[in-house]
């Protein structure tokens, strides 16, 4: 049991250095994209989206590619690998000159950044029936902690030199992969490994198996709606607060740190009341979509920074809604078809953290673009506050329209 509990300390290790890895750039992105490129703040915001949805394409494509090696050749050596790309990364990107560089450095990130499957597998080989939904936890508590340490150690390196997140962020993926390599044993014994699958690396797979689940279809496009309206957030924050408040990383990483803490205490705690669980899901997201649009409508308009971090607690109640709309879908679904709706929702937020970012930085630089004709960096947020807005009515009578159907198969059956 020790060795699966020290086993399970290192694969949450890893899963937060990814996240730290992917967070730490965050807050200095805007002050290096216009060193490296000279660039204003609208054209280094529209690169910032290209530099997010690469890397977010990458972690797209080849995660089928990585599971399927994993289950082929174990979990270690993919999860070695993995660190070392990791490394690689942070250095190409702490030494890079021009911006396309950039782009090849996020991009065997996002190639990289695709173990966290692995990581999940890996704790699935050593965990028993009873373990695994506790062990599975630590991958989300790994989740929360990487979101807050991320863009907090990205700030303060950040201040002293905008180079020194990212070469300490390759000193932490080598110091992890020397861990894991001298104590991070196999998971997958030999018996249990598989034969390498082409027909598994299509990564657009389960999103064409969206249509197995007739209706659930609006369900799927209002869930794609949400995510294009909440990758708001990490697309433009960091761009938005410099063009508006003019802050440099510290301020910038400890906004988003703040965020990451409310999002933990919301999904944490809030969402395990007693009053969340009476109200039902309907009403729980509906408070979310209209929470959602009012804060990122303020966010859109503000115009000093203690209207920032007066709007953090608001927006962070809307996150409330993905957890509740999860367990409402899982319940309309069969045990059978549980890991297939599993693979649609993470496919449909893989695609929109490909198109968000490009989207929303995008409408960013039409914001700033013009200071004397129109001049609206919170255009971003506004447009996600109509997205959110547009689809309060058709995600409703869905929900109602299936919560119908579920109780008329409990009385014909």
């Amino acid at each position: 049991m020790f060795g699966a509990n020290r086993a399970a300390f290192f694969i949450f290790v890893t899963v937060v250095l990814d996240i730290i890895g992917l967070m730490i750039i965050f807050p200095i992105m805007p002050d290096i994209l216009r060193l490296v490129g000279k660039l204003t703040i609208s054209d280094a915001a529209v690169w910032g989206g290209i530099l997010y949805a690469s890397y977010a394409l990458m972690q797209f494509l080849f995660s089928p590619i990585i599971g399927n090696l994993s289950d082929t050749f174990g979990r270690r050596p993919i999860i070695l690998t993995a660190l070392v790309l990791m490394a690689i990364d942070y250095l190409i990107l702490g030494f890079a000159s021009v911006l396309w560089v950039f782009i090849i450095g996020r991009m065997v990130g996002g190639v990289a950044g695709g173990t966290v499957p692995t990581a999940f597998a890996y704790l699935a080989d050593i965990s028993t029936s009873e373990d695994k939904a506790k062990n599975f936890g630590l991958v989300g508590a790994a989740f929360g902690v990487g979101f807050v340490l991320g863009p907090f150690l990205g700030g303060i390196l950040g201040e002293i030199n905008f180079r020194l997140p990212f070469f300490f962020s390759a000193g932490l993926s080598f110091f992890t992969f020397l861990l894991c390599f001298f104590y991070l044993p196999e998971s997958l014994n030999s018996g249990k490994r598989r034969k390498f699958r082409l027909k598994d690396l299509n990564p657009f797979a389960s999103l064409a198996k969206a249509f197995i689940f007739r209706d659930l279809r609006i369900m799927f496009l209002c869930f794609f709606v949400i995510s294009v309206a909440h990758w708001v957030y990490p697309a433009i924050w960091s761009f938005w607060s410099k063009e508006v408040f003019n802050w440099g990383p510290g301020l910038i990483g400890g906004s988003l740190a703040c965020y990451g803490l409310g999002v933990a205490f919301v999904q944490g705690f809030v969402i395990r009341m007693k009053f969340v669980n009476h109200l039902g899901p309907k009403k729980v997201v509906f408070f979310s979509l209209v929470v959602g649009a009012v804060a990122l409508t303020g966010f859109g308009f503000a115009n000093a920074a203690w209207m920032v971090f007066a709007l953090i607690p608001i927006a962070v109640m809307s996150e409330l809604m993905n957890p509740t709309l999860e367990s409402f879908v899982s319940n309309q679904v069969s045990d059978s078809k549980q890991g297939l709706l599993q693979g649609i929702l993470s496919s449909i937020n893989a695609i929109t953290s490909v198109i968000s970012p490009l989207m929303m930085t995008l409408l960013f630089k039409i914001g700033t673009i013009d200071d004397r004709h129109f001049h609206f960096p919170g255009v971003s947020f506004l447009f996600a506050a109509i997205l959110l807005l547009a689809i309060i009515y058709p995600l409703l009578k869905s929900m109602k329209s299936l919560e119908k159907d579920s109780e008329l198969r409990e009385k014909l059956i």
